[in-house]
């Protein structure tokens, strides 16, 4: 047992080891939330949801989670290396180049870690870093909520030069050819020079999703106008277009000439690199947020708690792995016959390329991160009773048992919360809960 700290607005005692799944309410109020924003949900809190997609060398899994930590993790074993702390969640995925590990936080700044876990250097931004970054000839190339991108000297941190938008940039950039590339919330995607000098741009009319992937001749990437595009790479001449009935779901992946993303019409795609639909799987759950690809099979997360696997030419499911939450943006990364991935339940998986459970990590706190929301939203509320009051020998009727973490730190506490779980402590507290559905509106 463990008391929780006055940082969420009250005391009292909760286990913060019951591991329970999502309930099918929780599922669907978070898949209706991220359906209906008009762009990305990235602005996450404190709790211990995996989101950013995990990267593995010389037998270590390095990740970041909402906990505001860092970690090594052993590929083979699932133990605990060392952690990082930094003092805000860390969305943004990782990278590693000549053995350096690099990642930006929610508190806005980019780090450089030794493999051993030790600061090298950081740099200070004025924005949150959800963008991955990207290391190109001893550059780091890296996007901020600031509006600029960043161009930094990989070994020492000094800046090189920054290019600057009237917009948000959560992209992961990318360098192919000596030109990066990256889309932005200014509705633009753009093409620069390694200088930092423009080589092209290309409107969209809405947000461009994270992340463009590239081959000889085009650069390939999805915006909020319910399109994927295919541009060329040396001109931004448009190639084609394929049209959704509602917007991508992040991430983009490729193999040869076939094209996987997921679509927030709760279906996944496999397209070719020349617009040409290939198959579709129709999930019921918003899917596709992060992708990887494999040899011959695609993995990737739905927030129906899956990760599927899929045969890349049939589309013919080979196998779900089943988790206790939303498997989000964490694209799967692999080594020998394991997958890599996290998960909205504050775990970070091994699972065998057979779909079977090899360990599972968990991270420093039990309780998903909330979702802050942008806009005025409905919410679930989450009602904490003392034992006593929980009914006749606390037995619960069915339909409100809707609750499924001990310690959610919720929207009615705090007034900057903005989740889709929200919690509020009844007179008495203490352990022991009961639960009601119940619609509060947000406004900032």
């Amino acid at each position: 047992m463990k008391y929780l700290s006055d940082d969420y607005g009250f005391s009292t005692q909760v286990d913060f080891q019951i591991e329970k799944s999502f309930s099918d309410l929780e599922i669907d109020l978070l898949a209706t939330q991220v359906r209906a924003e008009e762009s990305p949900i990235t602005d996450i809190g404190v709790g211990g949801t995996v989101a950013t997609s995990p990267i593995i060398h010389n037998g270590v899994v390095y990740f970041g989670a909402c906990d505001k930590k860092f970690y090594a993790v052993d590929a083979e074993t699932g133990k605990e290396l060392w952690s990082f702390s930094t003092a805000g969640p860390i969305n943004g995925s990782p990278n590693i180049d000549n053995d350096i590990i690099y990642f930006g936080s929610y508190d806005q700044n980019f780090y450089a870690l030794s493999l051993e876990g030790k600061l090298l250097w950081k740099f200070p931004t004025q924005g949150k870093i959800f963008s991955r970054p990207f290391i190109h000839r001893g550059v780091v190339y890296f996007g901020s909520w600031d509006g600029n991108l960043y161009a930094l000297d990989a070994r020492t941190g000094r800046e090189l030069w920054r290019f600057s938008i009237d917009g948000v940039i959560l992209d992961w950039p990318t360098v192919h050819n000596d030109t990066i590339y990256f889309g932005s919330n200014d509705h633009n995607f753009y093409a620069l020079n390694l200088d930092g000098t423009v080589k092209w741009k290309f409107g969209t009319g809405k947000e461009v999703i994270w992340n463009s992937v590239c081959d000889d001749d085009n650069v390939y990437f999805g915006s909020f106008d319910c399109n994927v595009y295919a541009l060329k790479a040396d001109s931004g001449r448009l190639v084609w277009k394929f049209h959704l009935s509602e917007a991508p779901n992040t991430t983009i992946a490729r193999k040869g000439d076939l094209l996987f993303f997921g679509s927030r019409n709760c279906s996944f795609y496999c397209i070719t690199t020349g617009g040409k639909l290939r198959w579709r799987f129709e999930s019921g759950q918003l899917a596709g947020g992060g992708v990887s690809v494999l040899g011959d099979v695609v993995y990737f997360g739905g927030c129906d708690n899956n990760l599927y696997a899929f045969d890349t030419a049939s589309g013919r499911l080979v196998w779900k792995f089943h988790t206790n939450g939303y498997v989000g943006h964490s694209n799967p990364a692999f080594l020998g016959n394991r997958i890599y991935f996290g998960c909205w339940d504050c775990n970070l998986y091994c699972i065998t390329t057979g779909g079977k459970l090899a360990w599972k990590f968990r991270t420093s706190l039990s309780y998903p991160a909330p979702v802050f929301l942008e806009s005025e939203k409905q919410t679930l509320e989450t009602i904490w009773k003392p034992q006593h009051l929980a009914g006749p020998e606390n037995e619960k009727d069915e339909e409100e048992k809707l609750g499924d973490y001990g310690d959610f730190k919720g929207s009615y506490i705090q007034d900057d919360m903005r989740d889709y779980m929200g919690s509020s402590l009844d007179k008495g507290g203490g352990p022991g809960m009961a639960y009601r559905a119940g619609k509060r509106v947000y406004k900032k």
